[in-house]
């Protein structure tokens, strides 16, 4: 079956909101080992909470809630399940039924707050507590503006990724980059939400390609290429528009790192007028194209129609729910050096960046061999979402939208924290930094992407 024929919708009660939490001026920016400053001077675009929150449009069911967060990661693990717990006790919700996914851009804050000693560190602290009340308030809305609305889904394509493993023949080795010769999973996901008059409430975007535009020589706070993403969307459709990251583990844009904020503008509307040209594409709402007959003219014509769903189908779009399960992942004995040491020209700040890293990563993960990965699985009617932690090359989204090929299939990633990458098997033993990254022992994405598919089979 062609992706791109696919469509199916959700029927259910859907509220949005929508708040700036970018940080501060002078907070702690550090997400470079390159960089040569450690404060962010000033903002290119704002950075965003972008929260839905759905319930059946009757009767009983769950209540699930999405946050499209502007932020990179969180180092310290602990200040993830903080901000988690607290958005969890003063919302009622379960564990299985939130989600804050992170666009995953590299230039946001530096949200750790064990580095008060570092130069604007002292505002990490308050910001995350600002983060929280930002986060639980627009959930609040999200709830008391929710109306029965109907998400459509259906895939597009964006050539904006690209694959970013790179032999580099001058150094016999892979690095992190552009490579033109390996293809790059293209997929775009889109929704449309519509309240029962037909207006649009919202847009969905689910891509995956690392925000990496901007890099060590910038200096502003900025969602990356996500902001103009969103412009467009926004401006097109006059609603908020949610950008969910995808599976990028080897994906990012083909030009990145720079400080160009134009570059990021530019990449950022690749994204978003490919994503409205995938939207202009949908359905109407609860509608099947279908056969209608053949007409005769000059030759016999086939001819096609939009047709409302049947009321079996509609019960179908109307079924919410939402699982947790864990995936025990074996870990390395040892956690090595991304690179060679040397390889950066002996620089003490590289250096010293990447130590900072592993000794995070380890204390994350605590001393136990094997680490319990937190799996979330929903089903919104005709779709299913599945949600991880980590950073899973785009082979998990590829096979599962494969496995699955008649149902809209979202994957995130950087999803209720993140902690490394997922490699394939056969990408261990290359050298490449997302392997050495990785706490994680071979096999760990196919045995995530099993997990994954076991859980979606279940829904």
């Amino acid at each position: 079956m062609n992706l791109h024929q696919i469509h199916g919708f959700t029927r259910c009660a859907v509220g949005v909101a929508v708040r700036d939490v970018t940080p501060p001026v002078g907070i702690y920016a550090r997400s470079w080992g390159a960089a040569r400053h450690d404060v962010a001077e000033g903002v290119h675009r704002p950075l965003t909470a972008t929260t839905a929150a759905l319930r059946p449009a009757s009767g009983d069911g769950p209540e699930l809630v999405i946050v499209a967060l502007d932020i990179g990661w969180f180092p310290y693990r602990l200040d993830e399940q903080r901000i988690r717990g607290a958005i969890l006790e003063a919302t009622g919700l379960t564990e299985p039924a939130l989600l804050i996914n992170m666009s995953h851009t590299h230039g946001g804050a530096n949200v750790n707050t064990r580095l008060t000693d570092k130069p604007g560190g002292d505002l990490v602290a308050p910001y995350l507590e600002r983060l929280v009340a930002e986060i639980v308030g627009a959930i609040a809305e999200a709830r008391e503006r929710a109306t029965p609305a109907w998400i459509t889904y259906g895939y597009g394509r964006c050539a904006l990724a690209a694959n970013r493993d790179y032999w580099a023949a001058d150094l016999g080795r892979y690095v992190c980059g552009y490579n033109p010769a390996a293809p790059a999973d293209d997929t775009l996901l889109v929704a449309r939400v519509t309240t029962d008059a037909g207006a649009t409430m919202a847009t969905i975007v689910n891509y995956a390609c690392h925000p990496t535009t901007l890099a060590w020589q910038n200096r502003l706070l900025s969602p990356d290429y996500i902001g103009a993403t969103r412009e467009v969307l926004e401006g097109a459709y006059g609603a908020p528009c949610l950008f969910l990251y995808g599976a990028a583990g080897e994906l990012g844009p083909r030009e990145g790192f720079v400080g160009d904020p134009a570059v990021a503008d530019r990449n950022g509307r690749i994204l978003g007028y490919a994503s409205a040209a995938a939207i202009e594409a949908l359905p109407p709402p609860a509608t099947r194209f279908v056969y209608t007959g053949v007409v005769a003219s000059g030759a016999n014509l086939a001819t096609w129609a939009y047709r409302p769903l049947d009321p079996a189908a509609q019960a179908r779009c109307a079924r919410l729910e939402a699982t947790l399960t864990h995936v025990p992942l074996r870990r390395k004995a040892v956690l090595t050096p991304v690179d060679p040491p040397g390889a950066d020209g002996g620089d003490p700040g590289a250096e010293a960046e990447k130590a900072m890293r592993r000794a995070f990563i380890q204390a994350a993960l605590g001393d136990d061999p094997v680490y319990a990965m937190a799996l979330w699985a929903w089903r919104l009617g005709d779709a299913l979402l599945v949600a991880c932690p980590n950073e899973a090359y785009s082979q998990m989204q590829t096979e599962l939208r494969a496995r699955f090929p008649h149902n809209p299939v979202l994957v995130l990633g950087c999803t209720n924290g993140t902690v490394g990458y997922l490699p394939p098997r056969d990408r261990y033993g290359s050298g490449l930094y997302q392997e050495q990254q990785s706490p994680f022992a071979p096999g760990c994405l196919e045995q995530t992407i099993e997990a994954a598919a076991l859980a979606m089979e279940a829904l």
